[in-house]
């Protein structure tokens, strides 16, 4: 009787440890690979870049040639306010010579956030952000004229390989500019 009680007891846990390692490679974690291309005249490509400022939990990085939008602005002061690391970089030509991208600039380094100008006779043309969970970057400068009026494009995604190829581009460039 003892033989047959124990026979039971390893067929049982036997199909409980196949079992687990059935859930396991069935339902097992797999990060999100996740990358979508918009269009602004299908959609709000400003909202789009807000929804991934306020998705993030750790940082916020940004490279912007043309930065107009307040409601982007707002968006990054509240991730600061939030305790994100928020730090960008801009075109020294177009915050010198567009003077609301000035008041943006001054107001978010007035909140604390880092921003920093290339010092180099070219332009610096990224249109990035990312952040610890999701990446952007296209043509889409943030300003108004791209929001409705021009042709542009948005790429944002969460695949972990690009994302970190984002994340290592914006920190070698903060490391050039930091001098």
């Amino acid at each position: 009787m003892k033989f047959l009680k124990d026979v039971i007891y390893l067929c049982i846990i036997s199909l409980l440890i196949a079992s687990c390692g059935q859930i396991y490679y069935t339902y097992k974690y797999q990060p999100t690979r996740e990358i979508n291309v918009y269009y602004n005249r299908d959609t709000q490509l400003n909202q789009k870049i807000i929804k991934v400022i306020q998705n993030a939990d750790k940082f916020v990085y940004f490279g912007i040639y043309t930065f107009t939008r307040t409601d982007i602005k707002d968006a990054l002061l509240g991730a600061k306010k939030r305790g994100l690391d928020v730090r960008g970089i801009t075109d020294r030509k177009q915050l010198t010579e567009i003077s609301s991208q000035g008041k943006i600039i001054e107001e978010l380094k007035n909140a604390g956030i880092p921003i920093l100008t290339q010092d180099h006779l070219a332009i610096m043309h990224l249109k990035t952000v990312v952040t610890d969970k999701q990446y952007a970057s296209g043509s889409f400068n943030w300003t108004s004229a791209a929001t409705n009026l021009n042709d542009e494009v948005l790429e944002i995604g969460s695949d972990e390989s690009v994302r970190y190829q984002y994340e290592k581009i914006l920190k070698k460039i903060f490391a050039q500019y930091a001098g």
